[in-house]
């Protein structure tokens, strides 16, 4: 299971979207504000975490981890988008922090596993199909 670096990919995703629970979105005057004083924002990264955490033990059903690992990428890309938006309408003053990114990368990372898994699934068709070849041949 881990031994497949698509399964590194979304480990580390998984770690980075845990992370973000324990971390400050961005430092204003008044105080900082976590990503999880933000219900929607909690919500979010949830369940992105939780799609991703999951998609880890679908190595055995590679067609619904591709799937996962694709709704995964869309919500983190406007996850993404949203922290875009709240950084461009922020009030002067206000630093966000490193973690901002962390969807993006999980995007990238995502995308990768993504990739690495669609060519699991085509290494095991040509298999397949290879020894479907050789079974009728043997007839």
């Amino acid at each position: 299971m881990i031994q497949r670096i698509q399964s590194l990919y979304l480990l580390i995703v998984s770690g980075l979207l845990f992370s973000m629970f324990f971390s400050n979105m961005m430092v204003t005057s008044s105080g900082s504000i976590s990503y999880v004083s933000s219900a929607a924002f909690a919500i979010l990264i949830t369940v992105t975490f939780v799609l991703a955490f999951v998609s880890i033990f679908l190595y055995r059903h590679r067609i619904v981890q591709m799937r996962l690992v694709m709704i995964d990428a869309i919500v983190l890309l406007a996850f993404q988008i949203w922290i875009g938006y709240w950084f461009f309408t922020k009030p002067d003053g206000t630093a966000f922090s490193i973690t901002a990114v962390f969807p993006l990368v999980c995007v990238i990372l995502s995308v990768l596993a993504y990739i690495g898994i669609a060519r699991d699934e085509a290494l095991v068709q040509s298999v397949s199909r290879i020894r479907d070849t050789n079974r009728k041949k043997k007839k």
